[in-house]
């Protein structure tokens, strides 16, 4: 008479702990920008995307809102560094997503990974190509004719605003990409969540040019916040930023407070 054998489930290797989390978050994140530096195309695409959409809205804009196209230009740049801010991101979920689909994360299963950090580093791998972008953007507005009307400190002080909302987004991103079935669903996903943001917001014309249900939207959406402070920090009055920069910090706050559980709860799912 043969006795039942019962299988036990393997056991994942002990969580490290958050000593070890700052080197393994490192570790992984330099993987990320080796795949980024492997793959050119999707740092060029991502640069050269905010550029031909800020030029096609100067043409089709710029005389109904503004008068002139340099005029608009001055309204228009600091909301495309905010808008931009929510599309940049999309890459983010799609990179998890695919690591999923490829197996990786079968690999962290085995070892013996401090357990947030494969999430942390998709997002701070990304982050200088995010800040190229963003950068880029600025610096392609200078050459048609932006003009900053503040000082340095407050260019740098928007930049960094832009990333830390972009940081923010990312996690939501993230979120998506960890459960989504596919990569291919991911940038369609996210945009169906992030669009509202980047369009239902006063990056392309006044908030109260838009109407009334929209104008309640706009007002309370973190890329108006945001659009805001960017516009104050670069064209002046810098002191005029601080309710936006306040409002905009908060937004990021409670987005991170809202998405970063889901993600680590939908990361640990997967393991």
């Amino acid at each position: 008479m043969s006795s039942a054998q019962h299988s036990t489930p393997a056991q994942l290797p002990a969580d490290p702990g958050r000593g070890a989390l700052v080197s393994h978050t490192l570790i992984l994140a330099g993987r990320h920008l080796t795949k980024l530096r492997a793959s050119p195309q999707i740092v060029v695409f991502s640069v050269l995307q905010p550029l031909i959409m800020m030029l096609l809205f100067m043409v089709l804009f710029a005389g109904a809102v503004s008068g002139s196209q340099s005029a608009y230009l001055q309204f228009l740049l600091p909301g495309m560094l905010a808008q931009n801010a929510a599309f940049m991101v999309t890459t983010v979920g799609q990179a998890i997503n695919s690591d999923i689909d490829k197996g990786i994360f079968d690999r962290f299963r085995s070892l013996p990974i401090a357990r947030p950090a494969p999430l942390i580093a998709h997002i701070l791998g990304d982050l200088p190509r995010q800040a190229a972008t963003t950068l880029t953007l600025l610096a392609f507005g200078f050459c048609i004719g932006f003009r900053v009307h503040t000082d340095p400190l407050s260019v740098v002080l928007a930049v960094a605003l832009v990333l830390v909302v972009s940081f923010a987004f990312s996690w939501i991103a993230l979120t998506i990409g960890l459960i989504a079935d596919k990569p291919e669903s991911v940038n369609m996903l996210v945009m169906i969540l992030l669009f509202p943001m980047a369009f239902g917001s006063n990056t392309m014309v006044a908030t109260d040019t838009l109407p009334g249900w929209l104008q309640a939207w706009a007002k309370v959406n973190p890329v108006t916040h945001l659009t805001d402070a960017v516009r104050a920090l670069l064209t002046g009055p810098a002191s005029d930023s601080g309710s936006a920069l306040g409002s905009t910090l908060l937004a990021s706050a409670v987005i991170l407070a809202l998405f970063v559980p889901l993600a680590v709860r939908a990361f640990t799912r997967r393991l």
